[in-house]
């Protein structure tokens, strides 16, 4: 598998069925979720991200910059470099290895959808047959993310860790985790995962970036909540985000109270887990962290 299809399972599948946006505007101006965290006298920058991007996303604005540029540590979701793909993918990501999951268990509804999309893209259909559904997803998603112009290669995690080589790199998740959450959808929530890659229209396939981009918190949640079910049925909403915000907040607080972690540190995870009343954003409060929000508070990078 190719290191950017990696690259997408590894650190947008989780967002994978949520919409970005085709709205273009400077890198300059953007306003993305930026968070200035402060605990027991130490102080940590949160970013909310997308997994995606293009080359205009970069530099990143001034104020996350000058960040960037004092953090003693760089605190992901996930860091690839620690994974062995080829065993999470032979363990999770193979229709074979779960009953219920290969093509003769999918729906009506779903065979429709597919029979439809494979006509025209009969190789890609050809190359995901043996994937687990919701892996099928998330391939569904990088074609058509890459034929709008958009690429994994400059997702802003993927670009920070790159960027700032030198910096030690935190997970405040694993790989693994990620792929049994994944996995652990029964077939009929996989499946409806590839019916939403496949008929969501270019335009809602486009609308987070404009969100994400213009610092819309209100926007973004909206989207998260509407394109995990809604108000009426929140698992995937309690599964893929509500309860890793608690391991995520978690985490941060046991890097910044421990003794053997440089600050200040520069924390960047995906925008969905910083907004809402249920975000990361929230859980830090409740733990006692003073948390501002960069773009309304003075939070200008503090010495330590």
């Amino acid at each position: 598998m190719a290191t950017s299809q990696w690259r997408l399972i590894v650190s947008i599948c989780l967002l994978a069925f949520v919409s970005f946006s085709a709205k273009v505007v400077s890198a300059e101006t953007d306003k993305p979720p930026f968070y200035q965290v402060q605990w027991q006298g130490k102080t940590a920058y949160l970013l909310g991200s997308i997994h995606i991007g293009r080359a205009d996303f970069y530099p990143l604005p001034a104020q996350i910059e000058t960040a960037l540029s004092k953090a003693r540590g760089l605190v992901v979701e996930v860091d690839i470099n620690k994974a062995d793909s080829t065993a999470l993918l032979q363990q999770y990501g193979r229709a074979d290895k779960t009953k219920g999951l290969d093509w003769q268990s999918r729906d009506k509804q779903t065979v429709q959808i597919m029979s439809r999309y494979c006509a025209a893209t009969a190789n890609v259909c050809q190359s995901i047959q043996s994937f687990a559904p919701w892996l099928q997803a998330t391939q569904v998603n990088l074609m058509r993310y890459n034929t709008l112009g958009y690429s994994t290669d400059y997702g802003v995690d993927m670009q920070l860790m790159a960027r700032h080589a030198a910096l030690p790199v935190y997970q405040l998740e694993t790989a693994e985790s990620q792929f049994q959450l994944l996995a652990s959808f029964d077939s009929q929530e996989q499946w409806s995962m590839v019916r939403e890659a496949i008929s969501a229209s270019d335009v809602d396939l486009l609308s987070l970036i404009t969100a994400w981009r213009s610092g819309n918190e209100t926007e973004l949640d909206s989207i998260m909540q509407e394109q995990m079910g809604g108000e009426g049925d929140t698992q995937m909403l309690e599964k893929i985000l509500w309860q890793r915000n608690h391991v995520m907040a978690d985490g941060i607080i046991t890097l910044m109270g421990s003794a053997e972690v440089a600050v200040p540190l520069f924390v960047v995870v995906g925008a969905g887990h910083v907004v809402g009343d249920k975000s990361v954003v929230q859980r830090l409060k409740q733990a006692g962290a003073k948390v501002s929000a960069c773009w309304k508070e003075a939070c200008e990078p503090l010495r330590q």
